[in-house]
């Protein structure tokens, strides 16, 4: 039987690729964040699948950071390649369940089979399966990064580095301006569980955004202290709210970035309006209860 294996893959086959293809087999290793491209491959060959005719198989993983469900909801206006579908910035689902979403949502006419993951409770996140874990993305090294990764991805769409470049992307931010104690001391006002904020010095080479390629940062370090209370999303918010109040003119949003990575243009608005992190974040509460429940019908796990 003649197969595509889209394995580690972050592009979708042509269909001359799959002109003797049979079954198309989908083994990817997402992330358990809105912006990861994975779904949006998937969905490329779902689509590719349909108009040919070819069954498409996702071998489905664990979701790595869990079941736990934070951030705000993408608007669909807004769909790109880091937001295929209407889910939270961590949405707490599996590619599997992701893809049959998807299917539903973007009205995708696929022969569509997801093989489950064996024994996995979707409580469990990739600490708790004790599987060894493989990089994802050469910018995210180790399984803390995962966790960080739902929130600290939103700075892509600023003016500081995200640590690309570094030993831990994603799990710092710094510019050559910023003054971490002043920083930290408005975040912590907010009360952040689960996570520190520590001042660090780090030096991008040859980053892959371009950020300030062989300087030497000012950063804020995040180190995770308790996976299971702490929301990256809101850490975010509360990080983004304190840059703006200290540093109004060099926050330095990149519009398009940012509202494409923030699901629309509201998070972006509400910060520079100097909303407070919590007024954002309680007003993300509807739609995630929403997702919540229109998600139940694509799920596969207890």
């Amino acid at each position: 039987l003649p197969i595509y294996s889209l394995y580690g893959r972050n592009s979708a086959p042509t269909d001359t690729m799959l002109a003797g293809v049979d079954v198309i087999l989908v083994d990817l290793p997402d992330v358990g964040s809105r912006y990861f491209t994975y779904l949006a491959t998937t969905v490329d060959v779902m689509r590719a699948a349909g108009r040919l005719g070819k069954r498409v198989l996702v071998l489905d993983r664990p979701n790595p950071i869990g079941d736990a469900v934070q951030g705000n909801l993408m608007d669909p206006a807004y769909r790109s390649a880091v937001g295929r579908v209407t889910v939270p910035m961590r949405h707490g689902m599996t590619l599997g369940e992701l893809a049959r979403l998807a299917r539903r949502e973007l009205a995708i006419d696929a022969d569509l089979t997801v093989v489950p993951v064996a024994g996995w409770r979707r409580r469990d996140d990739l600490l708790d399966t004790r599987l060894p874990f493989l990089p994802p993305s050469p910018n995210l090294k180790d399984p803390e990064s995962l966790f960080h990764y739902p929130g600290t991805c939103l700075f892509e769409g600023t003016a500081l580095s995200v640590g690309r470049g570094t030993d831990a992307p994603f799990r710092q931010i710094g510019a050559p301006w910023l003054e971490p104690a002043k920083v930290i001391a408005v975040a912590r006002r907010s009360g952040l569980p689960g996570v520190e904020l520590v001042p660090v010095r780090f030096r991008p080479e040859h980053p892959g955004d371009e950020k300030y390629p062989g300087q030497e940062l000012a950063g804020i370090r995040l180190r995770l202290t308790d996976r299971r209370r702490y929301d990256p999303a809101r850490t975010a918010v509360v990080l983004l709210t304190a840059l703006q109040a200290l540093y109004p003119d060099r926050l330095g949003f990149n519009v398009a970035s940012f509202d494409r990575l923030a699901g629309g243009p509201a998070l972006r608005e509400q910060v520079i309006r100097g909303a407070s992190a919590r007024l954002i974040v309680t007003g993300w509460r509807r739609g995630l209860a929403r997702f919540h429940e229109s998600r139940k019908a694509f799920l596969l796990y207890r």
